[in-house]
């Protein structure tokens, strides 16, 4: 497995929409939550080793941070084509048909499958909202806000996904390939 190349219509696209620079943004705050997260481990651990005792509460927001992380980057990195992908299946294929497949077929799959997830998110947060689920721990933490990160972070990538195949299909039409 290798980071997928860039294409030539990622690498032509228009400049940045107000969607796309959201994404970013939310690549931005990934990183400083995974970076708090971090030092609170460190503090946590630290703390446990040598008096004895631990924060409950950081050990248990540390481990909702990583589901924060994933999908608040989630289309930020693939706007910057840091996902991965094998290429070994698609190395055989003529230009043409993995250009269709990866231009059009994968998004559309991979928006429906993001959707499924997303709206699986969206169903768990909003029964964790009216049952007031929190975490077993004390201090108890509220889980909605956690799980509600899934559906956000699955329905921007699906813009992104449907913006750069509407870019593509405008890009076809007006240079008359069919």
């Amino acid at each position: 497995m290798t980071p997928a190349k860039q294409s030539d219509d990622e690498a032509q696209q228009a400049p940045a929409t107000g969607i796309e620079k959201l994404a970013v943004a939310g690549v931005h705050l990934a990183a400083i939550i995974l970076q708090v997260a971090a030092v609170a481990l460190v503090v946590n651990a630290v703390y446990r080793y040598t008096v004895g005792g631990g924060f409950g509460v950081i050990a248990e927001v540390t481990r909702f941070a990583l589901l924060v992380v994933v999908f608040l980057g989630l289309a930020g990195t693939h706007l910057v084509s840091g996902h991965v992908q094998v290429e070994i299946a698609l190395a055989s294929l003529p230009q043409r048909f993995r250009d269709m497949l990866e231009g059009y077929v994968i998004p559309v799959m991979s928006g429906l499958y993001l959707a499924l997830l997303g709206w699986a998110g969206w169903v768990a947060t909003v029964q964790m909202f009216q049952s007031g689920t929190t975490t077993p721990s004390r201090p108890a933490i509220l889980m909605w806000p956690f799980a509600a990160v899934v559906p956000l972070g699955c329905g921007l990538l699906i813009v992104i996904l449907l913006v750069q195949v509407f870019r593509r299909v405008t890009r076809r039409r007006a240079s008359g390939v069919n």
